[in-house]
């Protein structure tokens, strides 16, 4: 394990001769509007949402308004993010994420989760609907794509990260996305449908059996709000079994620094395999968010259970507002 991880570590510092693209910078994202009617979650009550998202095994996300398919980040599942405890806003991009044009998150809920998390603390963003029932501010619009595992983006400016930048030498083919006008449209994009790849079978005929560290390099990335695209992710996992201490990887487009994103954070993570490693930054990242105007409750994260988050008052070094 040690060995694979080394030469995880090494690859993701690799370039290739690939031409790259300039990265797209559209306009910043919609999120949905603060209600100021309605409070926060109690503590109890964000546990309970917490589990209910991760335990939501629905195939059909709709958009708040339009009713049109979104991604099932929109509506189920934990969007996730694992960070360092560094000098510098846990919720903001690096200047890495910014000129690649994206930003790493995960995803994850009972039915795709990783064994192991790449940090042991980290935030999770609130997502659309979840907002829209609580009057709170959530993510509703800027990621472009999903890969359903790591696929060692940094520092690739392929299409924002979302074509890799090792991938096999094949023609790209026009293959054209349905013409829905959700708020996510001008971010959302696979290299997958760009490939004509629309199926399981023919993800896996692309990926192989991605041994070694070969899953950084033979993937194609679904479109952020193909339901398709997440059912696939979501199927591929069982064939790839040896994979499964493997995170997926969701990218943000960075149209900004990503400063606007602490007010939809509903929870600082920490993930119970590793307290004592985690319980420190975790503690910091809140202080930071109180610093900045904001607030968010630390959150025991156990991926052995069936019902993963729980709150300690033990774990708080600040108080609700």
């Amino acid at each position: 394990m040690k060995m694979f991880v080394k030469c995880l570590t090494i690859s993701s510092l690799l370039l290739t001769g690939c031409e790259s693209v300039t990265p797209q910078r559209p306009t910043p994202p919609v999120t949905t509007a603060h209600n100021p009617t309605h409070t926060a979650q109690s503590f109890d009550d964000l546990v309970a949402s917490l589990n209910r998202l991760y335990n939501d095994e629905q195939q059909d996300c709709r958009e708040i308004g339009s009713n049109l398919p979104r991604g099932f980040y929109y509506c189920s599942g934990i969007i996730i993010r694992a960070t360092a405890d560094g000098d510098y806003l846990p919720w903001t991009h690096s200047p890495g994420s910014i000129e690649r044009g994206s930003a790493s998150f995960s995803w994850f809920r009972k039915d795709d989760h990783p064994e192991l998390m790449l940090q042991p603390s980290g935030f999770i963003l609130r997502n659309a609907v979840e907002g829209n029932r609580l009057g709170l501010p959530a993510f509703d619009a800027g990621f472009i794509c999903l890969f359903p595992k790591d696929a060692s983006t940094t520092g690739n400016p392929l299409h924002n990260g979302c074509i890799s930048r090792f991938g096999k030498p094949v023609v790209h083919q026009a293959h054209p996305q349905p013409d829905v006008p959700h708020r996510n449209a001008e971010f959302a994009w696979g290299s997958c449908e760009d490939l004509g790849i629309t199926t399981l079978q023919q993800w896996m005929d692309y990926a192989g059996d991605m041994s070694g560290n070969y899953y950084t390099e033979t993937q194609c990335s679904w479109n952020a709000d193909s339901q398709n695209g997440w059912r696939n992710s979501i199927a591929m996992q069982a064939h790839y079994p040896e994979y499964d201490f493997l995170w997926n990887e969701l990218l943000m487009a960075t149209v900004d620094d990503g400063y606007p994103l602490k007010d939809q954070i509903s929870a600082v993570f920490l993930n119970a395999a590793s307290y004592d490693q985690g319980l420190e930054p975790a503690r910091n990242f809140q202080r930071k968010l109180v610093a900045n105007g904001s607030y968010a409750p630390i959150v025991r994260l156990d991926l052995s259970s069936a019902q993963p988050f729980s709150f300690h008052q033990e774990d708080q070094v600040t108080a609700a507002p």
